[in-house]
């Protein structure tokens, strides 16, 4: 006997000699993208409607170029010290805080006085209404630095999902 075996919807599934099990039909509600009970499911022709997926909400983010200007200001006084790494945990994605916090710890063992960073200018781009990506010239203190960022919204908020200072 075969370890996998056919199951028929309309009949009952032998378990153990002991028991049977019946077959229960699935429900919409066990798909993986739940929807409002008050939604009837579009005729497609197949058993089940499709997934919708929920869109990010968008009416409360702020301006993505004062957002990436603020975000690479604070990425750079972590690495330069003048703040604690845990201060940017929300706003990046966890392999992206890893990265800087492990760079922070390097930097701060470093022997440098904290610096203001001043943000210079910042260019966005939008590649849809959810992502963008910046450019943000900045001054540390002692040079002029570049970034760039790509920035998602995430939960009702912007994340950074790329991040790279020069």
């Amino acid at each position: 006997m075969s370890a996998l075996a056919t199951i028929d919807t309309e009949t009952t599934v032998a378990g153990p000699p002991s028991r049977v099990v019946p077959v229960r039909e699935l429900r919409p509600w066990d798909r993986i993208a739940f929807r409002s009970p008050a939604r009837e499911p579009v005729e497609t022709g197949e058993e089940f409607p499709a997934l919708v997926w929920p869109q990010p909400v968008l009416v409360d983010l702020p301006e993505p170029s004062a957002w990436c200007g603020a975000l690479v200001r604070t990425c750079v006084e972590v690495l330069l010290g003048a703040r604690p790494p845990a201060q940017l945990a929300r706003w990046l994605t966890g392999d992206l805080f890893g990265t800087l916090s492990r760079r922070a710890v390097v930097s701060q063992s470093m022997s440098t006085a904290a610096r203001r960073v001043r943000v210079l200018r910042v260019h966005t781009c939008a590649l849809d209404e959810t992502c963008y990506e910046a450019a943000v010239v900045l001054h540390d203190g002692r040079r002029v630095r570049a970034a760039a960022v790509r920035i998602e919204a995430y939960r009702g908020r912007w994340r950074a999902t790329a991040l790279e200072i020069g």
